[in-house]
């Protein structure tokens, strides 16, 4: 026995029927990992009453057990579940334990009646298909809201010897906006994607190891033969130059057609001694492609959450003032009333300006948003009320600028001083305020960048 009567009851169920939890899944039209969880006792209940309908229909359980599982879960009874049905399948659900002229059974008397469910319910097709905003959006997910900056970013790399840097705050859909471009790319040429937070600290000490293993993870992904990467390296003198002329000879020569470099996370080299070293390279690789068309063979995009000037101040060694730079926008009113039709229409319409208000059209922040409405049955009200709980929704994100700032008492000053309405002498810091994310500027005066950052550091 566990202290969930749901988990216990589903356990008696499915032993009963001795039916394996993954043919059970499939004849459900469920998850393996959602029957896992049931079944384990990793949820209180499921999220739909329909779930247990289905269930109850694979493992043959007759009306009365289904509405001891419902009543358990704090939903109505499957003869009054008919009134707030809305879609053909769940009456075919429901018809499927119900029984002419029978009354309604009343629920055990271990078991209190739930009450009436104050929302409308979501459609399981929403469910089928919801995701979690955590990490990059795949590129065929349903909840992915295309930008501007999608159809630039597409422009740029479907040219040659282009130079591209997407520059926005954290959470901001910089990687999924990436992994995008390069799904839509990749029948054009050839692609090589590094990640530098998958780059050992040990690896990033110094420019040398850094470019080898750069060196190496082209290779790798370009299915090269790694004792090419060795013959360059052994006897290397000048770093930049033994990489440059590593990817000129081995991979750009050979190609008769463009390819693509994504550099994700390139400010990790923020700290870095040899960033100026670093970033001047990739530079340099703009002034080669006039006189080289090996060089043009190569697109380069760079995805950055920190201002260029932090990374390297010289402006005639920068990458990031050569080529286009990206900076993604917020969600627009429209592209929230769309992601809102995305999730089911959890909110009317009229609830979406103040969703606004409160969140400005943040991409995480927005998506997280939704999912909490449809996951914990939330409304408006109840979300907005526990937004900025350190426990609530959002509370992760916000832990991670507050722990941010105590580290740097210079801007964590600044910011405040925006919350209070009071004006700032340094503009360099709101310039770097602004690009982390937790500003705006609108009518000439900063402002917190939405109404969640201004409750929560307000207060703090």
């Amino acid at each position: 026995m566990t202290n969930n009567p749901f988990t216990d009851q589903i356990q008696h169920y499915v032993k009963r029927r001795n039916l394996p939890v993954e043919q059970l899944a499939n004849q459900a039209n469920l998850s393996r990992k959602t029957l896992y969880r049931w079944v384990n006792g990793e949820v209180e209940r499921p999220r739909h009453w329909s779930q247990i309908l289905a269930v109850g229909k694979a493992l043959r359980l007759n009306e009365q057990e289904v509405n001891q599982l419902l009543w358990i879960c704090k939903y109505p009874g499957v003869k009054e579940l008919k009134e707030t049905a809305r879609y053909e399948y769940e009456h075919a659900l429901i018809n499927e334990f119900t029984t002419a002229n029978e009354p309604p059974l009343r629920p055990p008397s271990a078991v209190s009646s739930p009450p009436t469910l104050p929302r409308p319910q979501i459609h399981p097709e929403t469910w089928a298909t919801l995701e979690a905003p955590a990490g990059a959006v795949r590129p065929e997910s349903p909840f992915y809201i295309e930008r501007d900056a999608d159809a630039q970013l597409r422009h740029q790399v479907s040219g040659q010897g282009t130079t591209t840097t997407i520059q926005a705050g954290r959470q901001t859909g910089k990687t999924s906006l990436l992994m995008h471009a390069i799904h839509a790319t990749r029948d054009q040429g050839q692609v090589i994607y590094l990640d530098f937070q998958l780059v050992d600290d040990t690896v990033r000490e110094d420019l040398t190891p850094l470019l080898r293993f750069l060196s190496e993870t082209i290779a790798e992904q370009l299915d090269l033969d790694l004792t090419l990467v060795d013959g360059y390296w052994q006897a290397a003198r000048n770093p930049a130059q033994t990489f440059n002329r590593f990817l000129q000879k081995e991979v750009l020569q050979p190609l008769d057609h463009k390819i693509l470099l994504a550099i994700d996370e390139a400010d990790l080299l923020l700290d870095a001694p040899y960033k100026k070293h670093f970033f001047a390279l990739l530079r340099a690789w703009d002034s080669r492609r006039a006189f080289d068309a090996d060089w043009r063979k190569l697109n380069l995009v760079m995805v950055i959450s920190t201002h260029p000037y932090l990374l390297i101040d010289d402006v005639n060694l920068s990458p990031f003032n050569v080529g286009v730079n990206l900076h993604l926008k917020d969600f627009t009113p429209e592209q929230i009333a769309d992601l809102n039709l995305r999730h089911g229409a959890p909110l009317l319409p009229k609830d979406l300006p103040a969703l606004m208000t409160l969140l400005g059209g943040h991409p995480y922040l927005v998506r997280q948003a939704f999912y909490t409405l449809v996951t914990d049955r939330l409304g408006l009200a109840d979300l907005t009320a526990v937004a900025a709980n350190p426990e609530g929704p959002f509370g992760k994100h916000l832990h991670f600028y507050r722990t941010s700032l105590a580290k740097n008492p210079t801007l964590l000053d600044a910011f405040q001083q925006v919350l209070h309405n009071k004006v700032t002498a340094d503009e360099s810091l709101l310039e770097r305020l602004a690009a982390v994310g937790l500003v705006r500027q609108e009518g000439g005066k900063w402002q917190a960048r939405c109404g969640l950052y201004e409750r929560y550091f307000g207060n703090s």
